[in-house]
């Protein structure tokens, strides 16, 4: 079996990269082989853009992976989730397509009559296929921008658009697209670095949050390369 192992950044999984290349029986390029799998780890880059382009090249070469985990650090819209917290996410949207109206509301797609397409749901959300069910981590749903949401005003935007999503991310939905175009099962983790509120860094644990982030990876990884 072939597993793509996604993230935006080495800084978010390097602990386990290097776990894997420990237990590796070998190794080509990016490619890790195992007795019963291959994992191919792959820096998308921050943004949807550099994301669909990263996938796009990964999965048109004729041999798709099987399955494919995107991890990563997120903001929490929803208080009720921890910091540090590792967050399943099984749907996903894009939060600031569209069109800015004449009071700085934005105007979703939707409403300026463009109608979500395949493989988006009629509400505009993106829900793969996947494992979702056998983690022990709770499942939520997430958005995606282009700019990290750092005012109250633009909160409270994304709380009045799009009431259900819980964890902000740059990259999550232009992932579960392509996966879904693709063909390919998708699991995306998330470990809470912070709250999305008014810009505070002194707020973040980015620490705390890649550890908790490659503690869960590596429990996910273990039964296939064991």
């Amino acid at each position: 079996m072939k597993l793509l192992l996604l993230a935006a950044t080495p800084a978010e999984i390097v602990p386990t990269v290097n776990w894997l290349r420990e237990r590796a029986s070998g190794q080509r390029e990016n490619v890790l082989r195992f007795p019963r799998c291959e994992i191919e780890i792959l820096f998308g880059g921050l943004g949807v853009m550099t994301t669909a382009f990263a996938l796009g090249s990964a999965f048109g070469g004729g041999n798709p992976p099987g399955l494919a985990i995107q991890a990563g650090v997120g903001g929490a819209i929803d208080r009720s989730l921890s910091i540090g917290q590792v967050v399943n996410v099984t749907s996903d949207r894009l939060m600031d397509l569209g069109a800015e109206d004449a009071d700085g509301k934005l105007l979703s797609p939707a409403a300026l009559g463009f109608a979500p397409a395949h493989p988006f749901d009629e509400a505009g959300w993106l829900i793969p296929p996947g494992p979702s069910a056998i983690l022990p981590y709770e499942t939520v749903a997430g958005g995606t921008v282009n700019r990290a949401t750092g005012t109250e005003n633009s909160v409270e935007e994304w709380r009045r658009l799009y009431p259900g999503v819980q964890v902000e991310s740059m990259e999550g939905a232009a992932f579960f697209y392509a996966c879904m175009a693709a063909a390919v099962e998708a699991l995306q983790l998330r470990a809470i670095s912070n709250y999305v509120e008014r810009r505070n860094r002194a707020a973040w644990d980015l620490p705390g949050a890649i550890g908790a982030l490659n503690e869960a990876l590596q429990r996910v990884l273990t039964p296939f390369i064991d």
